[in-house]
């Protein structure tokens, strides 16, 4: 294979790596995630049309037969069953909305690893570590001038203000950490001239410092990590004296390191007891627990692809409910292995154990075996890599963390020598003459009686015209997802001016391009309760297709609900007012107009049941137990209805139910 053609791979694989972390658009409703997811579907749809023109042209596929090449394969495989099992297929396959981690995400980015293992090659992983080195350099300098209160860009973000292009503190410091490993890698390897190694150094200088000044912890721990493998990789290629001394700082350093956060996690002592005692690491463990309770309900397959937050409001605990309250949502584990687990079982989960653990002992082996400039190199892409999963475990995917999970992985396989690649001539392929390498007479008759290329026949021809085709229908087909959230930030800005004809307009074309996409139809929902005149009928039409393409969305369900007790069709609200109940049990926001709805229409007896149900759950709601009171005094018994009344006034004196039922019970000289 020549070295131009896998050139250009190797920088498609670096342009995803780019431009999946730098790239954003004000002029969508999301300006962050959808035009990342559609930056690697593009890159993914020309790395296939490269490898298929490749291989149409020589009649050559080198597959990876290594262990790397099976558990990618395994791990699609999986993906795959945990998007045909889950219960909405739009989520699974696009990724919860706002963050794009779904089926296409994650089969992309295996692409990236499958095509890294056959370019990624010494010296060739020097174009995947100066992508992610450019990456680091955008988002570090990005974040500086934010923190600085220079950016343009009016971001809802309601946290510390270092989120560069990626949305959040947490993401844009995980990534720097990422970022910091590889880019000290890359200035310890000396297959770059001067000004390039100081490049990768001043970069990750800026990495470390923008990771700090975000205020999350998540990349300085990251980058510990994967500066441990650079440190190893560069005491390795020390001799004597220098050798022994190094790997003692290095091991005792990471002991230490590795002791102190054990210590701050379980004891809360010690330097790192801070990190582990803020609130949002006290959330994190409800968010966890509830991805257990979701894999112990579905222990072989799991909820679903991405899946998570249609079933953290019915698994979810009640402890969790007195620390973050019933209302709080959360649509991942906020731990990537636990999310893997949940979405797709055992079945996922063993196939994600399995690609890092292949991947973690290519690093082990390569570390080992390697020398010199070889293992810096590869101590640059595994230290980015392990830097990856240090932050995993605490942190969500979101498309440019799995672009550079996989495309480093890739890079750590390649560049240890693991790859395996194996090349299997198709029909037609051109036949090999062996020459002596000294033999110049011999070197010039094979150039005749075998060509390095063959020549393209007219079914070369056509079967190129259908690629090309077909590739072009792909890459349409990518904007789908960003045409409809344009149309939808259309539809806000037409709102905004007082147009709401323009605003449907907008929210339909949404829709068509991405029926199965439930908010967009919420918020077309939520245009016709708030026009003039109010149109209920289409509102609750709109809310109804909602629930349709998503049956776990609470906010829709309860919405129809409303309308259709208000157009005098009980038996609709009742069945969907139940189904709120049942999906949202932890959620007093959710049960008290549920109650309520009962009592006003002779269901008191269904009432109490559900309201002594949640009690159980939610001692400590004010809600529910002044409505249990309401439930209680609807079926005579009056001492019962006081009791939960004052109960409710003692957690909150302003109820406003409690405060109503108690002045009843006075006037009734109950």
């Amino acid at each position: 294979m020549s070295s131009r053609a896998l050139d250009v791979d190797r920088y498609l694989v670096a342009a995803a790596v780019v431009l999946t972390c730098v790239l954003f658009t004000p002029s969508t409703f999301d300006p962050v995630n959808v035009v990342k997811l559609t930056a690697l579907l593009l890159v993914t749809v020309a790395l296939l049309v490269t490898t298929t023109v490749r291989v149409l042209r020589d009649r050559v596929l080198s597959l990876p037969v290594s262990a790397g090449g099976v558990v990618a394969l395994a791990l699609a495989v999986a993906l795959v069953v945990a998007t045909l099992t889950a219960p909405v297929t739009n989520t699974a396959v696009l990724g919860a909305y706002g963050r794009n981690s779904g089926l296409l995400a994650y089969l992309g980015a295996i692409v990236l690893f499958v095509v890294g293992l056959r370019v990624f090659d010494r010296p060739g992983a020097r174009v995947l570590v100066g992508g992610v080195v450019a990456a680091g350099l955008f988002t570090a300098t990005y974040g500086l001038l934010q923190k600085a209160g220079y950016d343009s860009i009016p971001w809802n973000n309601p946290f510390n203000p270092v989120i560069a292009a990626l949305g959040n503190p947490n993401f844009a410091s995980g990534y720097l950490g990422i970022a910091a490993s590889v880019g000290a890698g890359g200035a310890l390897w000396r297959g770059w001239a001067a000004g390039w190694r100081a490049a990768c150094g001043l970069t990750a200088l800026l990495c470390l410092i923008t990771a700090a000044l975000s205020s999350s912890v998540q990349g300085p721990i990251a980058a510990a990590g994967g500066l441990s493998v650079v440190g190893l990789a560069w005491m390795l290629n020390q001799s004597g004296t220098r050798l022994k001394v190094g790997l003692t700082v290095v091991s005792t350093g990471i002991v230490l390191a590795v002791a102190g956060l054990l210590a701050g996690a379980i004891a809360k002592v010690g330097p790192a007891a801070g990190i582990f005692s803020d609130n949002g690491s006290k959330a994190r463990v409800y968010y966890w627990d509830a991805a257990l309770a979701m894999f112990s309900d579905k222990p072989l397959l799991g909820v679903g692809l991405d899946q998570y937050g249609n079933f953290w409001r019915s698994e979810r605990s009640t402890a969790s409910v007195d620390f973050l309250g019933g209302p709080s949502y959360s649509d991942a584990a906020h731990s990537v292995p636990l999310q893997m687990l949940a979405q797709g079982g055992s079945v996922l989960g063993l196939a994600y154990a399995a690609f890092l653990v292949v991947t973690g002992v290519a690093l082990i082996r390569g570390l080992v075996r390697l020398r010199g400039d070889d293992r810096m190199l590869l101590a640059a892409v595994g230290g980015g890599w392990l830097a990856y999963q240090v932050q995993s475990f605490v942190s969500i995917d979101q498309v440019p963390l799995i672009v550079l999970h996989f495309a480093l992985a890739g890079g750590v396989i390649a560049a240890s020598g693991s790859s395996g690649l194996r090349k299997f001539r198709l029909p037609g392929a051109l036949v090999p003459v062996p020459v002596h390498p000294n033999d110049a007479r011999a070197k010039r008759r094979a150039a005749v009686a075998a060509p390095r290329r063959r020549s393209l026949s007219g079914a070369d021809a056509v079967v190129l015209s259908v690629v090309g085709v077909v590739a072009l229908f792909a890459a349409y087909q990518s904007f789908d997802p960003l045409r409809a959230n344009r149309a939808v930030k259309a539809a806000a800005d037409a709102l905004g001016t007082g147009d709401g004809t323009t605003a449907l307009a907008q929210y339909e074309k949404a829709r068509d391009l991405v029926p199965g996409q439930a908010y967009y139809a919420i918020l077309e929902g939520n245009l016709f309760q708030t026009v003039e005149p109010r149109r209920p009928a289409l509102a609750a039409a709109s809310y109804e297709r909602a629930v349709e393409v998503d049956p776990y969305e609470v906010n829709a369900i309860k919405a129809a609900a409303a309308l259709a007790e208000e157009r005098g069709d009980l038996e609709q609200a009742r069945n969907f007012y139940r189904r709120a109940a049942e999906l949202d049990p932890y959620n007093d926001e959710t049960l008290e107009p549920v109650a309520q709805f009962e009592l006003r229409h002779g269901g008191a007896d269904d009432a109490l049941r559900l309201l002594e149900s949640a009690r159980e759950r939610l001692p400590r709601s004010a809600r529910v137990l002044a409505s249990l009171g309401d439930a209680r005094a609807v079926l005579g018994d009056d001492s019962g209805a006081r009791e939960a009344y004052d109960a409710a006034l003692a957690l909150d004196p302003a109820q406003p139910i409690a405060t109503a039922g108690i002045a009843k019970l006075a006037a009734a000289g109950a």
